[in-house]
């Protein structure tokens, strides 16, 4: 095994030497020109290969640009204008937010600080809420032993606390054991009265 082993590493330990003492060089482009050819003759040839027959002129392609495909009208958009300096865009109105979607689990009362445990809206999990915070744009104004009072400015929502239903246990059907048939097809016998002795 030895044997194999030295020869490999020989040879590994001569090519690298020689590869460290002769590097290969990199490739060179060369920049003349093509012989035979001048620099008209180039462009003439481009130009031509530009060029293919059988397709109409360019001025044909012009209403491709004037009636565009992905445009819903066919119409291409205007010109972009930008707005002069020194003058605002007009404010956007207020956005309408519609009425909470949230129910009122709990209420918690502790001295004088009060929570609303509520469940909905944009966060879909059970979070807690005190007056003063917001609940997807409303603001909690008040909170009561059974409502949450929420306002958006101009408008007031009340949030009741959410009414359960006593679960009422539900009664099984009484099950009366069933008389085989074996019971329902035999005939009653009489019972036979004792004999009276005879004096």
């Amino acid at each position: 095994m030895k044997k194999v082993w030295l020869p490999t590493i020989l040879l590994l330990l001569g090519f690298l030497a020689w590869r460290w003492y002769f590097p290969p060089q990199a490739p060179q482009i060369s920049t003349h020109a093509v012989p035979g050819k001048n620099g008209d003759e180039i462009k003439m040839l481009l130009d031509s290969m530009d060029r293919v027959s059988g397709f109409p002129a360019q001025e044909a392609y012009q209403t491709i640009g004037e009636r565009p495909l992905f445009f819903s009208k066919r119409r291409p958009p205007p010109p972009y204008v930008p707005a002069p300096p020194g003058k605002k865009p007009p404010p956007r109105p207020p956005r309408k937010i519609g009425k909470p979607r949230i129910q009122l689990s709990a209420v918690i009362i502790v001295g004088t600080e009060k929570y609303a445990l509520i469940k909905g809206g944009k966060e879909r999990r059970s979070r807690r809420v005190r007056v003063g915070e917001e609940v997807d744009g409303w603001k909690v104004t008040s909170i009561d032993a059974g409502k949450l009072v929420l306002s958006n400015g101009s408008e007031t929502e009340n949030v009741l606390l959410r009414n359960y239903k006593p679960v009422l246990p539900v009664k099984s059907p009484s099950r009366k054991p069933a008389k085989s048939a074996r019971k329902n097809n035999v005939a009653k016998k009489p019972v036979p009265k004792p004999a009276v002795p005879k004096r």
